[in-house]
């Protein structure tokens, strides 16, 4: 019960690479009105999306595929629907380069781009890792860690404490990892999102971070959970007073989200204060905004923890 659950950016399986080919030729038969723009990826322009979208519908087409052939929209799901949102120029773009990551034999995800040098791998865990092995951590190249410090039941919406966050803080610490820690928020109220904002600052009671704390509320996917009815603006209201007492308690704050709730459930014009958390698991990141912390994978294998594991990319640590 309580368990962390993870955002889903692929809930919606791929097709074969041959079905994916089949739905182009039948998107460019029956949407474009225009000609193919060349870019580093071929992409649609003049496209009719209310079409588009009954096709992916039915078709099942992977966001990602989507994404890949119109660089334009941020394309996403939200409750079952999905959106093709025209992006914002006025939103900052991150300025990464894809081609710069690479692919490990242990199947972790790096980036090696001479202009963030300072890239490196996180993990984030929680009471569900268990008792955790943190030197065998730092020794597998691991060298950030976000720790769950408490969480918000999302149907009775009782407050309570990780029961690993003490032992995980220091023991992360000890190991010599950049340290950092999240709460995952069901607040439905600003009192409860403060009051989740000060259990972290219980739980640190003066620990220094060198990273920040970050806000996670998320979709419930499974069942029905008590945030499902708040509104953008209301969800919004709700990370800034949680990130305000953070601040308010000498602490940097994040937001955590994926594309969906950081585009349909959050206002990121109002959050421009707060570095993003992306939590996305793809091959690389299609969110084209910035963000700080590449969530990859929730199901890697790391040494010193039980099994499956999240990993992270975070781009400037020391920036945070």
């Amino acid at each position: 019960m309580y368990r962390r659950r993870r955002l889903n950016q692929k809930a919606v399986l791929p097709l074969s690479l041959l079905a994916n080919a089949l739905l182009l030729v039948l998107v460019l038969v029956l949407l474009l009105s225009g000609p193919l723009r060349r870019q580093e990826e071929p992409a649609l322009t003049g496209v009719d999306t209310t079409a588009l979208r009954d096709y992916a519908f039915d078709y099942q087409v992977s966001l990602e595929f989507l994404q890949r052939i119109l660089p334009d929209y941020l394309i996403y799901q939200h409750r079952g629907e999905y959106v093709f949102e025209p992006l914002d120029d006025k939103q900052p773009r991150h300025a990464y380069d894809w081609t710069d990551l690479v692919y490990d034999e242990a199947g972790r995800i790096l980036y090696e781009d001479e202009n963030w040098p300072r890239a490196c791998t996180g993990v984030d865990v929680s009471q569900f890792q268990g008792d955790i092995d943190w030197p065998a951590v730092a020794a597998s190249g691991v060298e950030c860690a976000f720790v769950r410090l408490g969480y918000r039941g999302y149907s009775q919406g009782a407050l309570h404490e990780d029961d690993k966050a003490a032992a995980n803080l220091k023991g992360a610490a000890a190991a010599g990892l950049k340290v950092g820690a999240y709460v995952f928020s069901q607040a439905i109220s600003e009192e409860e999102a403060v009051a989740e904002a000060e259990l972290a600052l219980r739980v640190l009671n003066g620990r220094e971070l060198q990273l920040p704390v970050a806000f996670d509320m998320e979709e419930i996917y499974e069942e029905a959970a008590r945030t499902d009815s708040l509104s953008r603006e209301e969800a919004t209201e709700l990370a800034l007073a949680f990130c305000r007492r953070i601040e308010q308690g000498g602490y940097k704050a994040m937001i955590y989200g994926n594309t969906a709730w950081l585009s349909a459930r959050l206002d990121r014009s109002r959050l421009q204060d707060y570095p993003v958390w992306l939590a996305q698991y793809n091959y690389r990141p299609l969110y084209p905004y910035e963000f700080a912390v590449w969530q990859y994978t929730a199901a890697a294998t790391v040494p010193g923890i039980s099994g499956e594991a999240d990993l992270n990319i975070c781009f400037d640590p020391d920036a945070l």
